[in-house]
């Protein structure tokens, strides 16, 4: 009977435990369901933040590189075949004609590389990759000539470690930066948008592709992201924390009454397991902790503290013992940091590690804590790697200083003003030229450097045909010609330009014309000295001709050696406006770089004027005439200035006649004579105006006429146009920035072909400006067309 009734207590004991069992599993399963799907759709989210930064990273890679190329574009368009040297240019090994490269043997490095940038270019593309490995860039050189840049493309890319790797995608695939994703095979699917891959190298990985400004390739970056990571792990125990404690909780209720030494025993492992995730926190955060009571010079260190600094292990470390670990150079700031440290109660000092030898940068921060102890002054805090802001750092301040070298080489005075009109920045040239060297001082006004500068200037004369410009004469005897922009912020730049062999050519000039003048009075008053007279107005005549020569030369000399400084200014500005070595901080320095870009940019166009002037003047340019259409350079004109008419609110009208003869031309110098033209059309015709393109055959000429409803020309004023250096200002209150050279090239272009120029205008109506010229009745063998990316020197 007792057997009996013990069994069915059993049973009833039984019975009664049975749903709280069933209860704690259904809560235990609901809650991992819910941390699962938590989890799940963290991932998911990790990976679409990971593919985000990704993508950036690929933005930014290929921003940098098409800078780089414009870059390397720019230098080559602005050297000389003598200059060109392959060691000059970052990322080069061979440059070439492109005639040469097309030339050479097929299957060969050049002609791969030439055959691509035929291709790149057929798409508007100058910047290419060849199957052979290499970047191939094509560029128009100073001399006209088309030219080729070859570089192997790990040159090209950059290289971020073992987290990422980078890769070229055209006509090749090329990985670089990180071996063990070399053989990853991108798809076109994979190139359209960032998505997460799989490859033989790595299970799992992310990349992220955007194309090329001005290429016919794209930059791909690729991470690797592993099934089970480091922070899967955390997370996964994060995760395990989160189920265990309501687990506990829930068995702990359950159990209350019999597990009292088992749920402390659980509390200490659920700390021990917190210490372990903040651990883990520091670790990623490449960061350590440290405590210490300073008068006991010693300090307890974490484990990531001790592998930061390269401590043997973590625990307590003397002060000395942590000094051996600073590099000898920044262990005086460290010591004096920590001294200071007593009495204001905040440590912060920053410093090389002799383990690294010098390559990483770590910064200690930290403050006092309360403390009841009586062992002194306690403070607490972390250590960081800070290796990467630092070389942040000093990448600005290269650029900085190779911006400030570039005009420092620059000969001639250079000073920028603020909105205020005070003196931000000069170079030694301008000290030099008007004797400050002990005088000026940041922050001085402009009309107070104008005063102090007086003693050094004999003259100075204000341009009648160029606003802002001034001539300056200094006692020293040379003549500096002083050009002051306005920024956009109000700022003032100015510069100054050397004149001093012109001006002394001028006055030369000036004396012999009036020598000339009184001899040719005395031959008219005395008949019996003509045979004497007209010697001597020969003599003075062959004079005043090397004179001329003298200054046309002395034009060229002194472009060619302002195109030097110049080009430096250009490229480093560009530097700086594009951000290449990163953010410049304050935005005003970007604006600043912009206007410095700007007028240098001006200032080499009107150099490229007086070169081609020179050259014409000199019997030494030429034209390469073949059998074209006259319709195609017209169209290629206006398709390069169409732009610049819509901008300025001007209609712009093509109308050729049908069935236009075949002429012997230069196909360039007809397109930069409608440039030209159509550019002064622009210039002079107010927003909402008209400009009427028109060609048509006039036996034995083809007829090329611009026809404008702007502000005309004034009759007198029309025998001087057409002549270098000559313009009229129609209008006292609007700003027409030239050099007066473009009609004056257009009417030679026109005469070497054997042609001439016409002039017709209204003032107040309109002006029409034709050029004709012959039409060849002899058949000629055409030629294969130029290339339209080379072009002559831009029209004013």
């Amino acid at each position: 009977m007792a057997k009996k009734n013990g069994h069915d207590k059993a049973i009833v004991s039984g019975r009664a435990r049975v749903p709280a069992v069933w209860v704690i599993a259904a809560l235990l399963a609901v809650q991992t369901l819910a941390l699962g799907l938590k989890a799940w759709d963290e991932r998911q989210t990790a990976d679409i933040s990971s593919l985000a930064i990704l993508q950036r990273t690929a933005v930014a890679t290929s921003e940098r590189l098409s800078g780089q190329a414009n870059l390397l574009a720019s230098n080559l368009s602005a050297s000389r075949p003598s200059a060109l040297d392959p060691s000059r240019f970052d990322g080069v090994d061979l440059l070439m004609p492109l005639s040469t490269a097309s030339n050479a043997q097929p299957g060969s490095r050049e002609r791969m590389a030439a055959d691509a940038v035929l291709r790149g270019e057929a798409d508007g593309h100058s910047f290419t990759i060849t199957p052979f490995g290499d970047v191939a860039l094509s560029a128009t050189i100073a001399s006209g000539t088309r030219w080729i840049a070859i570089g192997p493309a790990s040159e090209w890319l950059p290289y971020a470690g073992t987290d990422y790797a980078f890769a070229f995608v055209g006509e090749a695939t090329l990985t670089g930066g990180n071996p063990r994703l070399a053989d990853v095979q991108l798809s076109n699917q994979q190139l359209r948008a960032p998505a997460i891959i799989s490859s033989q190298a790595h299970p799992r990985a992310g990349v992220a592709c955007t194309p090329i400004a001005n290429a016919s390739l794209s930059i791909c970056a690729l991470m690797p992201s592993p099934v089970f990571g480091e922070r899967d792990a955390i997370r996964l125990l994060i995760y395990a924390l989160l189920w265990l404690a309501p687990a506990l909780a829930i068995i702990g209720l359950y159990r209350i009454l019999r597990s009292q030494t088992a749920k402390v025993s659980s509390a200490l492992d659920t700390e021990r397991r917190a210490n372990h995730v903040f651990d883990l926190v520091m670790q990623g955060a490449q960061a350590g902790f440290w405590s210490s009571y300073l008068n006991s010079c010693t300090a307890d260190i974490s484990e990531q503290f001790a592998a930061l600094v390269g401590a043997e292990r973590a625990g307590e470390i003397h002060a000395d013992a942590f000094m051996e670990l600073v590099l000898e150079d920044d262990r005086a700031t460290v010591r004096t940091a920590f001294d200071r440290a007593k009495e204001i109660g905040v440590v912060n000092v920053a410093f090389r590690t002799k383990a690294s030898g010098g390559a990483t940068w770590l910064e200690i921060v930290g403050r006092q804590i309360e403390d009841v102890s009586d062992k002194g002054f306690h403070c607490a805090g972390i250590v960081t790697d800070i290796t990467a802001r630092r070389q942040a750092d000093d990448r600005l301040r290269t650029a900085e200083r190779r911006l400030r070298n570039a005009l420092e080489g620059y000969d001639g005075p250079f000073a920028i003003w603020d909105a205020r009109k005070r003196l931000l920045y000069w170079n030694g040239a301008y000290a030099r030229a008007f004797r400050l060297q002990t005088a000026l001082r940041p922050g001085m006004s402009h009309d107070t450097v104008v005063l102090a500068r007086n003693p050094s200037v004999r003259g100075e004369t204000p341009s009648e045909t160029e606003p802002n410009t001034s001539l300056v004469q200094l006692v020293s005897g040379r003549w500096i010609k002083m050009v002051d922009r306005t920024t956009p912020e109000g700022g003032l730049i100015s510069v100054g330009i050397d004149v001093t062999d012109r001006e002394e050519s001028n006055l030369t000039l000036t004396r012999q014309s009036q020598k000339l003048k009184r001899l040719i009075a005395d031959l008219e008053r005395s008949e019996g000295q003509a045979a004497e007279l007209s010697r001597k107005y020969a003599e003075e005549k062959e004079k005043a001709e090397r004179a001329a020569h003298s200054k046309s030369a002395f034009l060229a000399n002194m472009s060619h050696e302002l195109r030097t400084p110049l080009n430096a200014i250009n490229g480093f500005s560009e530097i700086l406006t594009t951000e290449l070595y990163g953010p410049l901080g304050d935005g005003r320095y970007k604006e600043y770089a912009n206007d410095i870009l700007r007028s240098g940019q001006h200032l080499l166009d009107m150099i490229n004027d007086i070169l081609d002037m020179a050259k014409i003047e000199a019997g030494k340019m030429t034209i390469n005439r073949h059998l074209i259409d006259p319709v195609d350079p017209v169209d290629a004109a206006l398709r390069m200035i169409g732009r610049k008419a819509a901008d300025a609110n001007i209609k712009l009208v093509f109308d050729a006649e049908d069935d236009l003869p075949l002429i012997s031309a230069d196909h360039r110098a007809i397109r930069q004579m409608m440039l030209n033209l159509v550019s002064n059309a622009i210039k002079f015709t107010n927003a909402g105006g008209r400009i009427a393109v028109t060609i048509r055959k006039r036996a034995p000429y083809i007829r090329f006429a611009v026809t404008d409803t702007g502000i005309g020309i004034p009759e007198k004023d029309l025998p001087r146009l057409a002549q270098p250096f000559e313009q009229v200002n129609g209008n006292s209150d609007r700003n027409y920035e030239g050099t007066g050279l473009g009609l004056a090239l257009t009417k030679s272009f026109a005469e070497m072909h054997g042609g001439k120029l016409s002039i017709a205008s209204q003032n107040g109506k309109g002006t029409t400006v034709a050029f004709y010229l012959p039409i060849d009745d002899k058949p000629v063998k055409p030629a294969p067309t130029l290339d339209p990316g080379i072009e002559l020197s831009p029209a004013e």
